[in-house]
């Protein structure tokens, strides 16, 4: 019974990736309609509604939290994700943006609603106009038994002690700034080229949806794929510990972070 529940989970595993990148697809082009748009003149169109969120122009202060993948393990430049995104809003804007990059390396989420009630914390937090952060992948793994002896149940409860602490962080965040604009990148697996890679695809695209939908909830809060930008591309984007992305992957990121940003 265990080994066919186990064979169950990687057939809905397999249909779960299928889907998932049906939806990155659809996100990719939701930032960019013009790739679906007809050739030719076309009759009048109504004024898109412009964006709610702070415009390149407006960002002086940048906030990362969370865990090793916003401070840039693996990037052998020291830039991550976040740095990249920086240097780019800083070249599209003219403007000097300071960074405060709070996250720090190993770090699961009980820890990271705990630095939210920080008062210097909360005084960077309402003073930004941008906010990363990444969390999640420690959470999953670290606490449900290592991928050696991957537990199910753990796991289970590993993801609900998450998604709690995954909303009270937006809660937080969102208490001390109304205003900024979140940006969470969610989880991409890094197994997928290991023998790992059947127990691990459905735990992470399952927590990928619950995020979403929780940002869903709350305002100026993105969720930006990253899973797809890593499948069968594990030996070209990961760093040679085949957990963090390296340079390139990270540029991968920061890419679609700024798509979606636009």
């Amino acid at each position: 019974m265990q080994s066919s529940g186990k064979w169950l989970w990687r057939v809905f595993g397999l249909l779960s990736l299928a889907s998932m990148l049906l939806l990155a697809a659809g996100f990719v082009l939701a930032l960019d309609p013009s790739q679906l748009a007809p050739e030719g003149p076309v009759g009048p169109v109504k004024e898109a509604k412009p964006p709610t969120l702070v415009p390149a122009e407006g960002v002086r202060q940048i906030v990362g939290l969370g865990d090793s993948l916003t401070r840039g393990v693996g990037d052998a430049n020291g830039l991550g994700y976040i740095g990249l995104v920086r240097q780019a809003l800083e070249k599209k804007s003219g403007n000097k943006i300071t960074l405060s990059n709070l996250a720090i390396n190993g770090q699961e989420s009980p820890s990271l609603v705990a630095q939210l009630s920080q008062k210097q914390v909360q005084s960077q937090l309402a003073a930004s106009d941008l906010i990363f952060f990444t969390i999640g992948g420690n959470d999953l793994f670290k606490q449900s038994g290592e991928l050696e002896e991957l537990d199910e149940k753990k796991l289970a409860a590993a993801k609900k002690r998450l998604t709690a602490n995954f909303e009270e962080i937006i809660k937080q965040i969102r208490k001390a700034n109304p205003d900024a604009t979140i940006v969470y990148a969610s989880l991409y697996n890094p197994f997928g080229d290991t023998e790992a890679a059947a127990d691990t695809i459905q735990p992470v695209l399952d927590w990928n949806s619950a995020a979403s939908d929780i940002a869903a909830r709350y305002p100026r809060v993105l969720v930006v794929p990253t899973y797809d930008l890593f499948v069968n591309k594990e030996q070209a984007y990961l760093y040679t510990d085949h957990f963090h992305p390296n340079a390139a992957g990270y540029k991968r990121i920061a890419d679609r972070i700024l798509q979606a940003l636009e």
